[in-house]
C-alpha cells in the first residue's frame, strides 16, 4: 500500500465529506495530504477518479463486511436485524464515508459515477433479495421488495449520519433498536389500514 496515495484519500474523503466534491480543489488535497499537487496527478488523473475510488472502496468494503456477518444465519428476519446492525455500525465507524456516499451517491450527485451507482445498486440488490427471499418464505410480509431494501439503506444511512450530534453513550444501541423495530413493526400501536387518498 503506497502511503502517499492512502494520505490523498484519507485526505479527499475528510474534504469532500465535510465541504462537497464541487467545492474542493486539487491543491486543497494536496496540501491537507501534504504532497505537491503534481505529485496528486501521479496517483489519480482527475478528482472524479479519485472520488469514485473512494466511493466504490467505501460502499465495496461495507458491502463485503456485511455479506461476512450474514452468510451463516438462518432466516430473512436474522438477516435483515443483522444487516441495520452492521450497516449501522459501519456508517457510525466511518463517518466520513456515510457523509460522502449521502451527499455524493445518495444524492446522485453529477460527479458520482455510474460506477459507484452500480455499486449502491449492488448493495440495494443484496438487501431485496433477502427482503424477497423472506417474503416467498412467508416470513416477511408482501410489500414491493425494491421499495423495501431501499428505504432501508437510507433509513440506516440517515440515522448513522445524525449520531454524530447524539450523546455517544448508549446512542448506537437505543438506533438500531429502534430501527429494527421500525422496520419489523413499524410506529403505530395497532394494524391501521392505508388508506388511498
Amino acid at each position: 500500500m503506497d502511503a502517499k496515495r492512502e494520505r490523498i484519500k484519507k485526505a479527499a474523503l475528510e474534504i469532500f465529506s465535510s465541504q462537497g466534491y464541487a467545492n474542493t480543489t486539487v491543491q486543497q488535497i494536496a496540501e491537507r495530504a501534504r504532497v505537491g499537487k503534481g505529485t496528486f496527478y501521479i496517483y489519480f488523473a482527475t478528482k472524479e477518479e479519485l472520488l469514485t475510488d473512494l466511493l466504490i472502496e467505501g460502499l465495496t468494503n461495507m458491502g463485503q463486511h456485511i455479506e461476512r456477518k450474514i452468510r451463516t444465519l438462518q432466516g430473512s428476519a436474522a438477516k435483515l436485524r443483522a444487516i441495520v446492525r452492521e450497516q449501522l455500525r459501519y456508517f457510525y465507524e466511518h463517518q466520513s464515508l456515510c457523509r460522502l456516499i449521502t451527499r455524493e451517491v445518495w444524492g446522485h450527485s453529477d460527479q458520482s459515477s455510474s460506477l459507484a451507482q452500480r455499486v449502491r445498486s449492488s448493495y440495494i440488490r443484496m438487501l431485496q433479495e433477502v427482503v424477497e427471499k423472506g417474503i416467498k418464505d412467508g416470513e416477511l410480509r408482501s410489500l414491493d421488495p425494491q421499495t423495501v431494501a431501499t428505504a432501508l439503506y437510507g433509513m440506516v444511512s440517515m440515522v448513522a449520519l445524525s449520531m454524530k450530534d447524539l450523546p455517544s453513550d448508549g446512542a448506537i444501541e437505543r438506533a438500531e433498536m429502534t430501527l429494527q423495530e421500525l422496520l419489523f413493526s413499524g410506529i403505530t400501536t395497532s394494524r391501521m389500514v392505508a388508506v388511498e387518498a
